[in-house]
């Protein structure tokens, strides 16, 4: 019996040790920008779905809700620096537009929250987001490679290694 009783000490001291942490860490990290403070948090990776002009699914990890009613995707990342790539712009655009096409009116501007993999340091950056005509034209250029009428160009950098249609691409680019 004293055994049980030491693991259920044991496993609530665990329980303590990680609540106070995640507290003590939510009031350190003060990285969140003064637009979203402002507002609250809408949607967590929430499922967006349109039929029409192509049938998409969407999950932003954050969606937040400005004072003026608009909504701000966002997106967490962890990364080795604080920096903020072409397709986290595509990504916040595509998660915009589809937030628009359920009824939801944005702002034009998102955030990639990113955590910095060697500092632990977490920064919030603010990107403009593309329209509306940027994001239809991001789709039918993924469905015209998906239905093999267009070639994919393969991405500059270490983007290939990540890709779920890396050997589609490499198939279609030796």
């Amino acid at each position: 019996m004293s055994n049980l009783a030491s693991y259920i000490l044991f496993a609530l001291a665990l329980v303590l040790a990680g609540w106070t942490f995640m507290v003590w860490r939510g009031f350190t990290q003060n990285w969140l920008p003064p637009e979203l403070a402002a507002g609250k948090v809408a949607q967590v990776e929430r499922n967006l779905f349109i039929n029409a002009p192509f049938p998409i699914v969407g999950r932003p990890d954050q969606v937040y809700r400005l004072p003026d009613g608009l909504h701000v995707p966002l997106e967490n990342k962890n990364r080795d620096a604080h920096r903020v790539y072409e397709t986290d712009i595509a990504q916040l655009s595509l998660q915009a537009w589809l937030l628009r096409l359920n009824g939801l009116e944005t702002a034009p501007f998102g955030f990639v929250a990113i955590n910095n993999r060697k500092t632990r340091e977490r920064r919030a950056m603010r990107v403009e987001l593309r329209d509306d005509a940027y994001c239809e034209q991001l789709v039918a250029r993924y469905i015209d490679i998906t239905e093999r009428r267009a070639k994919a160009r393969k991405s500059r950098g270490r983007k290939c290694n990540t890709c779920g249609h890396r050997s589609e691409c490499f198939s279609l680019n030796p």
